[in-house]
């Protein structure tokens, strides 16, 4: 049991560490809007950035993470993340921006990282499930910014918000040292880095079948997630007119439906339903979610409010740790972290155009509706194309 559980514990804490730094910003966007004289609807760029920051650090965490092993590359991804939210706490534009950027950096080295040990480490009859508790760690990090940032911005101010959740991804990054010698003893310390390491990645996922449909569904998927997770807070703020304390509870509440949902589904895809036909029927179902949310409005109860909120957070956030098992499925070993870095990159790269075209949307419509709506049909076309091709597939096989 140790031999999983340590392993899965650290890369657990890593992700909802670096997913609650990355959620911090958002969360607490209408106080910090204020602030900078901006407008707070437009905080889908500051995701776009961060995710372009993980884009180019992910593919590149594929080699890293062979050279100086999962935790010493972990525990990188901590600290660099922590340092760039502290840049927010400065009140200035550009170094928010630019701490987007290098928070991006940071996060995106965890999900190769993690990939390679707990492939290492973890049964193949229960994979699913171990990818899927640690991807949980994702809307953990999003329900702790939503339930601490708030009070503290109303108590001590939105600087101090920033400050404290740096204060405590740097904490963890310390945490994590002990566990370098028994889970980083595959390293490779004269391994050399290729210059072209990124696009060896690029390349496995691109001339790889599964890997190409796993890539086209975690771009879409992402592009939802990741837009859902950055305005969620401004609509029910702008839209549903709730106050900030209010909105940050129920987006808590949404990110503790998606911690349950992604535990559920990787058991339900190693024991009911075959990973890429239930990534099917999860995108039919972020189709009815994004509907759902175009539609709060101030005359919705907050019980309405709430449950619609739940229902997104479970299948707009339950299918990442499914999706990241079948990729480590899919390839030998020896190249999962290559393979994960790879697809990463497009689940990645949706969170860059997600956020800023579902702002921008906003923006020229002054409406919330007409986004969800656009995001909410692209997740129902790749499950159809999910769906028709297991279909198919075991049409050729009868």
């Amino acid at each position: 049991m140790n031999r999983v559980f340590w392993p899965l514990a650290a890369m657990t804490l890593t992700q909802a560490m670096v997913a609650m730094a990355l959620a911090t910003v958002p969360v607490l966007a209408p106080a910090l809007a204020i602030a900078l004289g901006v407008d707070g609807r437009m905080v889908g760029i500051y995701t776009a950035l961060a995710f372009a920051g993980a884009m180019a650090s992910t593919v590149i965490g594929g080699a890293l993470v062979p050279r100086f092993g999962p935790i010493a590359t972990s525990r990188a991804s901590l600290i660099v993340t922590a340092l760039a939210l502290a840049l927010t706490a400065l009140g200035s534009l550009p170094l928010v921006l630019f701490g987007a950027v290098a928070a991006g950096l940071g996060y995106g080295l965890a999900t190769p990282a993690a990939s390679h040990v707990l492939a290492r480490r973890s049964p193949d009859a229960l994979r699913g499930l171990v990818f899927s508790i640690k991807q949980s760690a994702v809307p953990v990090g999003g329900l702790l910014a939503g339930l601490m940032v708030p009070p503290i911005v109303l108590v001590a101010g939105w600087e101090a918000a920033v400050i404290c959740v740096a204060g405590l991804v740097a904490a963890a990054g310390l945490a994590l040292g002990p566990l370098r010698a028994s889970q980083d003893d595959d390293r490779q310390p004269g391994l050399a880095i290729a210059i072209d390491a990124p696009w060896q990645s690029m390349r496995l996922v691109l001339g790889h079948p599964i890997l190409r449909r796993l890539a086209l569904t975690t771009l879409v998927f992402s592009s939802v997630h990741g837009s859902v997770m950055a305005i969620m807070v401004s609509a029910l703020v702008y839209q549903a007119d709730l106050t900030l304390v209010a909105a940050g509870a129920v987006f808590s509440a949404m990110q503790a439906a998606g911690v349950i949902a992604r535990v559920a589904f990787g058991w339900v895809s190693d024991r009911l339903i075959a990973a890429r036909p239930l990534m099917g029927l999860i995108g039919v179902a972020i189709f009815a979610a994004a509907i759902l949310l175009a539609n709060l409005s101030p005359d919705w109860s907050i019980g309405g409010i709430l449950a619609a909120a739940v229902f997104a957070g479970i299948c707009i956030s339950g299918w990442p740790g499914v999706y990241l098992a079948e990729v480590a499925r899919s390839v030998p070993q020896q190249t999962v972290g290559a393979a994960t870095g790879g697809t990463v990159f497009f689940s990645f790269l949706g969170t860059v155009i997600g956020p800023a075209g579902f702002s921008l949307i906003v923006a020229a419509t002054d409406r919330y509706a007409p986004a969800f709506a656009i995001f909410g049909t692209a997740a129902l076309i790749v499950a159809t194309i999910l769906l028709v091709g297991h279909a198919r597939g075991r049409g050729r096989e009868a």
